[in-house]
């Protein structure tokens, strides 16, 4: 009986970070921000309505308490938040301002679903959420992370098509979903891709090896534990 209780759980879960992440880009923020708060930037009042929206509306089980303290405007004093400034260059916007580049919450056991306003944590350099209970599908507003470098999604419950959506990261390099539950074919542009390196190893991917397999300069490349063939057989 608690077994079916929990599943029952889960595929709720699920359900409901699919359907949110499926509201798109038009949904109104979940959070309000107090007016009488002022932020050093636009940058950070995004992030503080990216995160509290996740606390508030997302996480539903946090037993480590990591989200704890994300209390207030100031998201750069959050445990598992890390601010930087902005690089600066003839070509940077910002360049020097403070913004949100990291966000760590390895190890964590928090349960949840990642909401579409993850998409305003714009200047974000690394995402790492590995070995937690987050579940759903990948929200298409991560395409807005332009900065992205390292995109840690391992040892969680997430669902769904292999997500496209990592594949409109132009500065990503470092690919792990390991140990979910993606299924289903692997886009062959992923090798196409700049990436050192990719994770795919424990879904429930069913893919040919594609002729371009070949064209990927990742110095690993792992996909042990899903169902594929060369695509000669």
């Amino acid at each position: 009986m608690r077994g079916a209780v929990f599943l029952a759980v889960l595929v709720a879960a699920a359900a409901l970070g699919a359907a949110a992440a499926a509201a798109g880009e038009g949904r109104p923020a979940a959070v309000e921000v107090d007016p009488r708060w002022r932020f050093p930037s636009r940058r950070l009042r995004d992030a503080y309505v990216a995160l509290q929206t996740w606390k508030r509306q997302a996480i539903f089980s946090d037993p480590r308490n990591l989200t704890a303290d994300w209390v207030g405007p100031g998201v750069c004093n959050y445990t598992g938040v890390y601010c930087a400034p902005l690089p600066t260059g003839p070509r940077s916007r910002g360049g020097g301002e403070l913004a949100v580049a990291g966000v760590d919450l390895n190890h964590g056991d928090i349960a949840g679903f990642l909401p579409p306003e993850l998409g305003l944590l714009a200047d974000l350099a690394l995402l790492h959420l590995n070995s937690n209970r987050f579940c759903g599908v990948l929200p298409p507003t991560l395409r807005r992370l332009r900065l992205l470098h390292e995109l840690d999604l391992s040892n969680n419950r997430f669902v769904g098509p292999f997500p496209d959506v990592v594949l409109d990261l132009p500065a990503l390099r470092f690919l792990d979903l390991r140990f979910n539950d993606f299924e289903g074919p692997v886009p062959a542009r992923l090798f196409d891709r700049p990436l050192d390196a990719i994770f795919l190893n424990h879904n429930r991917l069913r893919f040919q090896l594609p002729d371009n397999i070949g064209n990927s300069p990742a110095s690993v490349v792992v996909l042990a534990h899903n169902s594929f063939a060369s695509s000669a057989c």
